[in-house]
């Protein structure tokens, strides 16, 4: 394994908090036979989690039209696994510090366009596939986690400035092979890694495999692959938001409806970001 992404395994992947692992393990372990109370009890031992999960619940990333004031009502609207998805999701986010400069991002910026991210994933799936939307919020949240975590390694490292002149070498373009270089592995390759780590569901894993190839997803997850992939054309680093890249979204719902997957073509353009801001410092 590449020493640097030995490292990155070793020393730099966040545990989950103990919470959030006893709710993980109760939902896997039980299956079917899953009690509401048992969720209930354990999310709520823990004011720091319930308080996450309420404020996301109630955020624009789902929609609802009254405020959710209890984790029964969460759990009513969103399902135990997406409920528990979220705990995890948020609890990843709330552990690691930010620093992207390595890729010559300013932070403020880069976490601005995630959120923007996670809300285009919402607001274009909520009118068309609200089931869909919901289950792809958490991976939408963390999609760009490979990036902040290869950037603290390589920051740990001394290896930032390094890293960022290879970037400037392929002027700032196909940031996978520089990655690669470095890692072994790209961002999104490696996030799907974390999630099998952490224990994802294994849906959300099998999503994240493909968002690179979503041809080549099983028909079980093909959507999914197909509007994470676009998400991530749209709001990829550096390129995100223009022309050549949202024609590429754009073309990716017209592969994905050759194989049976439809998305509304007009409802995407709707919601589609006229322009990201640039968000490197370059």
């Amino acid at each position: 394994m590449n020493n640097m992404l030995l490292t990155l395994i070793e020393q730099n992947l966040p545990s989950l908090p103990d919470t959030v692992v006893k709710l993980r393990d109760y939902i896997n372990e039980k299956g079917s036979k899953i009690e509401l109370k048992g969720v209930v009890d354990i999310i709520s031992r823990d004011p720091l989690t319930t308080a996450n999960l309420l404020r996301t619940a109630n955020s624009a990333y789902y929609g609802f039209s009254s405020e959710i004031s209890t984790i029964n009502q969460v759990i009513a609207l969103l399902g135990i696994d997406n409920v528990k998805n979220i705990v995890m999701a948020d609890s990843l986010r709330s552990l690691i510090r930010v620093n992207v400069s390595p890729y010559g991002l300013d932070t403020d910026l880069f976490l601005g366009n995630c959120s923007k991210e996670v809300d285009f994933i919402s607001n274009w799936l909520n009118e068309e596939d609200r089931k869909l939307a919901q289950t792809l919020v958490p991976c939408a949240m963390l999609l760009r986690l490979g990036m902040i975590l290869f950037s603290s390694v390589l920051i740990k490292a001394k290896r930032d400035k390094e890293f960022r002149e290879a970037l400037k070498q392929n002027d700032f373009k196909n940031i996978a092979l520089v990655e690669q270089e470095f890692f072994g592995v790209d961002h999104i390759s490696f996030l799907a890694y974390c999630f099998d780590h952490w224990k994802f569901d294994e849906l959300l894993i099998q999503t994240i495999v493909y968002v690179i190839n979503p041809h080549s997803a099983p028909l079980s997850i093909k959507k999914n692959a197909y509007a994470l992939a676009i998400a991530n054309r749209l709001f990829e680093p550096y390129e995100g938001g223009n022309d050549y890249n949202t024609n590429e979204a754009i073309a990716l719902t017209k592969e994905a409806a050759q194989q049976g997957i439809v998305f509304k073509e007009e409802n995407l353009i709707k919601h589609m970001p006229s322009m990201l801001k640039n968000t490197s410092n370059r």
